[in-house]
Parts: structure tokens; C-alpha cells; sequence
């Protein structure tokens, strides 16, 4: 039997991309693949989101011919010597990793992209599949889904939820603290509370975003990022950077987006959303509501696993 091995760095902070590599060997185990996360600690593994995934270790790991990595992208020009035998899938979560530690010199032109035992490599958004195909186009690549919780992300109605403002501050910080500043100082944070996301579980998380009336979003560059997907199904009126892999869903009927860096767009568009909260507040509770349904409908468990399933199935099938 064909096995299959998601390289995971040994990391326990709360990264999406990381639960991304677990919850990809727990939906291909319950299709009756034989799949397990690959740690070099022994006995470590990630204890911030609840998880029973099998692990193993790399001091046992011996592969077979017909046996496959997947690694992460994160590893940038180290993708491939860190094991070599098995065939190997690069997993890009963030397309914008892709060539760390590259360097400058234009006579240096090997990479795992095109090493002979890189299959595929599976991305996470449209805006990630143009920039792979673009980059190697002799490289076999496939788009994925992600998905996100909506049993755990709760819906909650704006007219329930807390004066609160939430935000991720190890997304560009000082465009973070720009944007508060510019609000504080115009007084538009009277009587708000302001949550920085950091070091919490996910159910901390789910928890926080359930209470708060707007998600401010700063991340860039992103292969698809995930906690605007997790505000919109918490009911949040969310604000702020695509950071391109996004920009598939940031639709201005659903959210407000804003251009890169535009640190003044960014304060205004709150400030107005806030005004008009404060004039009318059931008058976003449609706009809310669409969002959840669009995540629902195009984020879902189910379409991910179909997409992953689909993936593996083809290559393990021998070809014709």
C-alpha cells in the first residue's frame, strides 16, 4: 500500500498552515488511504488545536519506492534535500514562499520545483496557481480548497455582539498600529475594545471573533488566507487586505477590501462603517449573512476533501 508522509516542522504556535497539514491526514485516513504527519521530534506533536492524527518520527522513517512526501513550501530552496528516495509533492500554502533563500546570482538555477522527484505540487488559491504555472511551467500543478469550520466558527448576529474590534497584530504590525492610531486619535475607539488574536487556541479564537463586530485584516502576501474565511462565518464585518491569494473572495458586496498599505483607505473605511453601525445597526445584518453563506458554500469540508481525495486518486493510479 501506497503511504503517505506530510513533512511538518516541529512547531506548536498556532499557524493555520500547519493544521492544514493535519487535517489533510485526517480526511485521507477516512477515505482509506494510508496517510500519517511526519515529525523529526520525537514524540512531539501540535497540541493548540484538539487533534488525534497519527504521527511518526524521522528517525523511523523508511520509506517505500511507491511511497510519497509532501512537503511544505516553507522550506523554500531546501525543499528536497531534506529527504531523499520517496516522491515528493510540494504542498504551497503561500505561494510567496516559494523562493526563500534563493539569493541574487542568475547563474544559480537549481531548484526543487524541477527536481526529478517532484511530482506536483498542490496550491491553495487561483492567485497561487497563476504564479506556479507562470514560475515552472513544465510543473505539474493542482488547486485545492481549503476549507474552514463552520461548526466551530459560529454565526452570531451583529445586534448580539460585543463594541470590539479584532485583528491579527503579527500581520504587519505597524500597519496595524497605524490604523489603530489613526482611529484613536480621531476618537473612533470611544467605547470600543480592541482584541489582538495571538498565542490563542482555536477555540479561543472562535471565541473572540464570535464576540467582536469587526475583523481587521492585514495579512500579505497570502496563498489564501484563512482567518478573514473564519471572521465572515463568525458573523464579523470584515476589513481590510486580500493579501492576494484573498482576492477571490474579498468581494466588495461581502467585505471591504483595501489596497496594500493603504493606511488611510484603511481607517476611513472603518470609521464610516462604524458610523453608519452607530446610525442603523440592522442595516449590515443581510450583508452578514451572505458572507457566512458564501463561506459555507465555497470553504466547505466537504469541497476539500473532494478536492484532496480527487488529487490523490490520480496519483496513485497508475497512468495507461
Amino acid at each position: 500500500m501506497n503511504t503517505i508522509y506530510f513533512f511538518c516542522p516541529d512547531d506548536n504556535e498556532p499557524t493555520g498552515g500547519i493544521k492544514t497539514l493535519y487535517r489533510h491526514v485526517d480526511l485521507l485516513n477516512a477515505s482509506g488511504f494510508h496517510a500519517f504527519i511526519l515529525h523529526k521530534q520525537k514524540k512531539f506533536r501540535c497540541t493548540w488545536f484538539e487533534n488525534q492524527t497519527p504521527v511518526v518520527y524521522q528517525r523511523h522513517f523508511k520509506p517505500e519506492p511507491s511511497d510519497f512526501v509532501v512537503i511544505p513550501e516553507v522550506y523554500g530552496s531546501l525543499l528536497t534535500p531534506t529527504m531523499r528516495g520517496p516522491k515528493k509533492i510540494i504542498l504551497s500554502q503561500n505561494c510567496y514562499y516559494t523562493f526563500r533563500g534563493y539569493g541574487m546570482d542568475a547563474s544559480k538555477t537549481t531548484t526543487p520545483y524541477r527536481d526529478p522527484e517532484v511530482v506536483a505540487a498542490l496550491v491553495v488559491s487561483e492567485d497561487s496557481l497563476r504564479y506556479l504555472t507562470y514560475a515552472f511551467p513544465e510543473l505539474k500543478v493542482v488547486r485545492i480548497h481549503i476549507s474552514v469550520d463552520g461548526d466551530l466558527f459560529r454565526f452570531r448576529p451583529l445586534a448580539e455582539k460585543k463594541r470590539q474590534l479584532a485583528f491579527l497584530p503579527r500581520k504587519h504590525p505597524h500597519d496595524v498600529e497605524q490604523v489603530i492610531s489613526i482611529l484613536k486619535f480621531r476618537g473612533q475607539l470611544n467605547g470600543f475594545s480592541l482584541v489582538p488574536i495571538e498565542n490563542k487556541s482555536e477555540r479561543e479564537v472562535a471565541t473572540i471573533l464570535a464576540e467582536s463586530l469587526l475583523f481587521l485584516s492585514f495579512g500579505y502576501p497570502e496563498g489564501c488566507p484563512a482567518p478573514p474565511l473564519e471572521a465572515m462565518l463568525s458573523g464579523c464585518l470584515v476589513v481590510g487586505y486580500h493579501g492576494m491569494g484573498g482576492r477571490e473572495y474579498f468581494s466588495p458586496e461581502l467585505m471591504w477590501p483595501i489596497e496594500i498599505n493603504d493606511i488611510i483607505g484603511f481607517a476611513k473605511t472603518v470609521e464610516d462603517i462604524l458610523a453608519a453601525w452607530r446610525q442603523s445597526p440592522a442595516r449590515f445584518e443581510s450583508r452578514t449573512a451572505a458572507a457566512r453563506d458564501f463561506v459555507l458554500r465555497e470553504y466547505s469540508k466537504e469541497r476539500e476533501k473532494q478536492d484532496v481525495v480527487d488529487f490523490w486518486n490520480a496519483m496513485l493510479t497508475p497512468p495507461r
